[in-house]
């Protein structure tokens, strides 16, 4: 951890009976609960953002993007002045 790396807190309200599950998961894991329950925290919100991130298509909308970076069509007036605009931002 650097020294810039800094911590926060996090509380949970939970039954009993949950907590008393997690807290003999743990132990038998050897583990503390907080990381036993980070652990798992940690990789499910990873998948869960993955997974969002993810785009998906049908085979034939796959096909569609293959073609169109292959076959790219001529640039329209409108691209075009959007790249002279961009271009004359970015020279500035």
């Amino acid at each position: 951890m650097t020294a810039a790396a800094t911590k926060d807190r996090m509380e949970i309200r939970v039954l009993r009976s949950e907590k008393e599950l997690v807290t003999l998961a743990a132990e038998l894991e050897g583990i503390k609960v907080s990381r036993f329950v980070w652990d798992y925290a940690i990789k499910r919100a990873r998948k869960i953002v993955a997974r969002a991130q993810r785009i998906t298509t049908t085979e034939e909308g796959y096909r569609q993007i293959l073609d169109a970076l292959e076959n790219p069509p001529e640039p329209n007036t409108e691209l075009k002045n959007a790249m002279s605009q961009y271009l004359s931002n970015k020279a500035k």
